[in-house]
């Protein structure tokens, strides 16, 4: 059985057991995450381990490690550890997940890596077909998409609470970081890392990574329907279009509003400019690189009545 180490914060204990049972039943059992709160069976740390030769022991055994990335986790010591430990074994490859943070905003040592947005169904499916690879295991999207769908739904229902940041706390990660960041360079000779230029730029990074984040970014989207209000964090392609982020933003908010009520109920606005985004035939030819841009303050509000173009007419984006 294939073996690989969730790296979690024991506030994201639910998320890194939905994370774990989706590879499971995607996989027929064919790995085995392991992560230290897993109250299943032989799983997490047992009565009278040492708990941390217990994590040291499943870490070299391990092929992969997912950093599950949250507002929980981001500051927490025991996640660079656990991925400065996971990069130093050999054919051990690092996966950060970020689930409530915008990607862009991870920084290196961690930000280095290829970090996967997990805000929508392509980002999941990304994510699972890499992690699979990894294991020479098959990935049957047309088997797969009920399960990662229902994960999917899970992960956006997740919420965090807003956490208060300890100056001191942030003191010690950042040397922590300092030191694994200093890390990189004496393993230059992992596989799966390459210089990135004659400069270095400072750091190493894979140039994977590096393609990867040319062609894509990620937004934040605020909502504020009437009866549901959380912040969301979306990944933007070259390749998307209106029509892609807009059916990605409705399955995270299909539980509260009606199908092909846009606007009629809600409506997509920019907040500092309060143009709203009215888009009809064209949609599916708009790149959504255009709309959605990085500077752009995004949110999700609910309509008193359906809209009515005279009511706003100054304060459209049209096509």
């Amino acid at each position: 059985m294939h073996k690989f180490f969730l790296s979690h914060s024991s506030s994201d204990k639910n998320l890194a057991e939905i994370i774990a049972e989706t590879l499971k039943r995607i996989t027929l059992n064919q790995i085995s995450p392991w992560f230290s709160s897993d109250e299943s069976g032989a799983g997490g740390l047992q009565p009278g381990m040492i708990w941390f030769n217990a994590i040291l022991d499943k870490l070299s055994k391990s092929k992969a490690v997912v950093a599950i990335l949250t507002p929980n986790s981001i500051s927490r010591s025991w996640i660079y550890f656990e991925t400065g430990i996971g990069q130093t074994l050999k054919d051990c490859e690092v996966m950060p997940i970020c689930i409530g943070l915008n990607r862009d905003t991870i920084y290196p040592p961690l930000g280095l890596y290829q970090c996967y947005q997990l805000s929508d169904y392509k980002s999941l499916k990304e994510f699972v077909a890499k992690l699979l690879l990894k294991f020479d295991i098959t990935f049957d999207e047309d088997m797969c998409k009920p399960i990662l769908e229902k994960a999917l739904a899970k992960i956006n229902d997740f919420k965090f609470e807003e956490i208060e940041e300890n100056p001191k706390i942030k003191e010690l990660i950042e040397d922590l970081k300092n030191h694994i960041d200093k890390r990189f360079f004496e393993i230059r000779e992992k596989p799966n890392i390459q210089i990135a230029d004659s400069n270095l730029k400072g750091s190493n990074i894979a140039i994977g990574a590096m393609q990867e984040l040319k062609s894509s970014y990620s937004i934040n989207i605020d909502i504020n329907l009437k009866n549901y209000k959380s912040k969301k964090f979306l990944e933007i392609r070259s390749e998307d279009t209106f029509t892609d982020i807009s059916n990605n933003i409705y399955f995270i908010i299909q539980d509260y509003v009606e199908p092909y009520e846009y606007l009629e109920t809600w409506v997509l606005r920019e907040k500092k400019s309060e143009k709203l985004f009215i888009i009809r035939e064209v949609a599916d030819l708009i790149p959504a690189s255009i709309l959605f841009r990085p500077d752009f303050e995004i949110e999700i509000i609910s309509l008193d009545e359906p809209y009515n173009p005279e009511i706003s007419k100054n304060k459209i984006i049209m096509y």
